[in-house]
């Protein structure tokens, strides 16, 4: 190799994001240190547990903080880390108070630095492809749009509905709008096991473009047969349109052979089977999104604007069971 070639891919050499890992041994932050470690573009300086706080903010050399914690622990750290001059990246929800997402925005402008939400709804290559197929009006004019998630554990004695919504199904709802746009308005409708726990619930909801309406249907059965390597909990999204319909069967696991994701319109039909369809695929395209956003200048795939609404409109659900009604988001 010639000595300008040479000098040429030294100038090319990016260097690599310096990442911190920060809060509890979770099954996610395995994943997803495991998937930085892998990467050549990103290396791990600090890895460290909720009591290794202050070593972490020491941590001079790391530009990127990740943060594992609980739901109503996650902004307050965030905003700690923002103060002291690093990039952060939480789970979903990143906060249990819409004001929390507010803070955290202003504190990240006022920083001049990113949050990222780490949304895995966002990130699962199937739900992209599908975006990228309604955006080219693969179905003609999208109009209802269902997600189905089915869970095979029950809820407990001390459920409660509106918390629940927030902290597991904020980044599906946020999905909803990344498929069909901003919602409108939102009502739930519960029904009741014997013992009084909730065993299914569904959101419906009303987008702001004309004739486009969904829901959620989320499904408690602790008899259910999911196959899964990650969490036994099974997704399904249709997303109907004037000339077709669109679905994506599978989600943490699997219930039923089927195609990971399924076009059918009135003379065409075509599935995707070489998709990444395994929800451990997440991790590295978290990673390759940290990457793109520090080095490359490329927007967030799952930003705080996207959590934000996804917050509100679980908010929104739980103000809608409560007072048994429908609520204008």
């Amino acid at each position: 190799m010639g000595f300008w070639q040479r000098l040429t891919k030294l100038e090319d050499r990016v260097d690599p994001v310096r990442v911190a890992l920060i809060g509890d041994d979770s099954r996610e932050r395995k994943l997803l240190e495991s998937a930085y470690r892998q990467n050549p573009k990103t290396e791990i300086v600090f890895s460290g547990s909720g009591e290794d706080l202050p070593k972490a903010h020491k941590q001079g050399d790391a530009e990127l903080v990740e943060i594992f914690a609980p739901a109503e622990k996650r902004a307050e750290l965030a905003g700690q880390f923002l103060e002291a001059g690093f990039n952060v990246s939480l789970g979903m929800p990143c906060s249990l108070e819409a004001g929390e997402t507010d803070a955290l925005k202003s504190r990240g402008e006022l920083r001049g630095k990113q949050v990222r939400v780490r949304n895995h709804c966002l990130y699962y290559q199937p739900f992209q492809k599908a975006r990228g197929l309604l955006d080219q009006e693969k179905i003609g004019y999208a109009t209802m749009l269902r997600l189905v998630v089915k869970r095979n554990q029950a809820p407990d004695k001390n459920f409660d509905r509106g918390k629940w919504i927030l902290e597991n199904e904020s980044g599906y709802l946020a999905l909803a709008e990344f498929f069909y746009g901003p919602m409108e308005k939102i009502f739930v409708t519960t029904g009741a096991s014997g013992d009084k726990t909730v065993g299914s619930f569904l959101i419906g909801f009303k987008f702001k473009t004309p004739h486009r309406m969904g829901y959620l249907l989320s499904d408690f059965a602790p008899g259910l047969q999911i196959r899964t390597f990650t969490e036994p909990v099974f997704r399904q999204v249709w997303a109907t349109g004037t000339a077709g319909v669109i679905m994506v069967n599978r989600g943490e696991g699997q219930l039923w052979r089927a195609p990971v994701l399924w076009l059918r319109a009135k003379n065409y039909s075509h599935t995707y089977e070489d998709l990444k369809d395994g929800w451990e695929e997440i991790y590295p395209a978290m990673v390759n999104d940290a990457v793109g956003a520090l080095r490359e200048n490329r927007p967030l795939i799952s930003g705080l604007a996207s959590a934000q609404r996804g917050i509100r409109i679980a908010g929104a659900a739980k103000k809608a069971m409560e007072l048994g009604q429908e609520i204008v988001i």
